[in-house]
């Protein structure tokens, strides 16, 4: 039943009615992307360290190590799908470059004209593409901006918006903290109405126990909706040499009444380089959602690893340049060892009665 959907929206997403207000568009960016951090509720504004960051906090990408490429897959309710595409590339031992796409597809819905008849159906298209860099800013703060193309396509018209993501993220041992703000700057205008962009702005926190657990907090204010709280946690399994097993699990406040209880969990697999997730959301009487992504890691490592991986991982010192000769201290004195006369020795060894001995 498709008219599930704008109840969907509603009950999850609408705004409080405003005078003279116009609402706000794309409202599916409000939704946690990706399987890792839909498990964890949406707590990754600072547990965030790979390719998934671009949707969250884009100075989380400047901690990824190698190249990589994420797909993620969100079967959601009444048969929507999102879909998600995002890229990191390390430029050196400071600077990384990324890129990400979000989409909506609605699929096949029912047009009717003013009166209530049928009139034929159409579909729509919702998505967002944004592309910028990150990087080491100095003392364990890492920071990274994004510029933003939003675009809505339905019935056969079509709007187009610009905007802008930043973020700022600080280590410190096996603390970090993040805050990130998304979707600022732009309206989007459909027709003759103009609409805000749901403006995502985040501030989070997360600590990892040991080598194999994190827990993560953020605090989200999602546009016009109320703010909320999210809360994560992860625990890594040792399968193998280069093999782990995940599980997760996260709640997040603010959920309708008949939108669930606001519940997640998850599970992974990484194998060397390749690392597979899942989550499971339910949503009440609205139907549950499933998430998949994939995440691929190839390339040559960063010439100097810059990276600080929740699980405690710590940075490879510095190899130190030799000092000037100047500078260095004065090499102690070898022992003078007298040098035996050959011609004497071999003159010993004429004499078969003598014994003599090798030093």
């Amino acid at each position: 039943m498709k008219a599930a959907i704008a109840i969907s929206f509603l009950l999850l997403y609408a705004p409080p009615a405003r005078a003279g207000a116009g609402g706000e568009a794309l409202p599916f960016l409000k939704l946690d992307t990706g399987a890792r951090g839909a498990a964890l509720s949406g707590a990754y504004c600072a547990a965030g360290d790979d390719a998934l960051s671009v949707f969250y906090n884009p100075a989380g990408t400047a901690l990824v190590n190698e190249k990589e490429i994420l797909l993620g897959h969100n079967e959601w309710l009444e048969g929507i799908r999102n879909e998600t595409l995002a890229y990191v590339h390390p430029l050196g031992a400071r600077l990384t470059a990324f890129a990400g796409i979000n989409a909506l597809f609605s699929g096949s819905m029912n047009r009717y004209d003013a009166v209530g008849e049928r009139n034929g159906s159409f579909s729509s298209l919702e998505g967002a593409f944004s592309a910028g860099l990150s990087g080491d800013l100095g003392g364990n703060f890492f920071g990274g901006a994004a510029l933003k193309a939003l675009t809505q396509q339905a019935a056969g018209r079509k709007a187009m918006a610009w905007s802008g993501d930043a973020g700022l993220l600080k280590a410190a041992g096996g603390w970090r903290f993040g805050i990130s703000a998304a979707n600022f700057g732009g309206r989007l205008k459909f027709g003759t109405r103009s609409f805000d962009l749901p403006l995502m702005l985040r501030a989070g926190i997360s600590r990892s126990f040991t080598e194999d657990f994190l827990v993560s907090a953020d605090g989200v204010k999602a546009g016009d909706s109320g703010a909320a709280a999210a809360l994560g946690a992860e625990g890594r399994l040792h399968a193998g040499p280069k093999e782990f097993f995940f599980i997760r699990a996260g709640y997040k406040t603010g959920r309708s009444r008949y939108a669930g209880p606001g519940f997640t969990v998850g599970v992974g697999l990484k194998n060397r380089d390749l690392r597979v997730d899942y989550a499971f959301a339910p949503y009440g009487d609205l139907g549950d959602a499933h998430r998949v992504t994939v995440a691929l890691s190839f390339g040559a490592p960063r010439p100097e690893e810059v990276k600080k991986h929740p699980y405690g991982d710590l940075p490879v010192p510095r190899q130190r340049k030799p000092a000037p000769a100047s500078l260095r201290p004065p090499a102690p004195k070898k022992a003078v060892v007298e040098k035996k006369d050959k011609s004497k020795d071999k003159k010993k060894e004429k004499k078969g009665s003598e014994v003599y001995f090798m030093w």
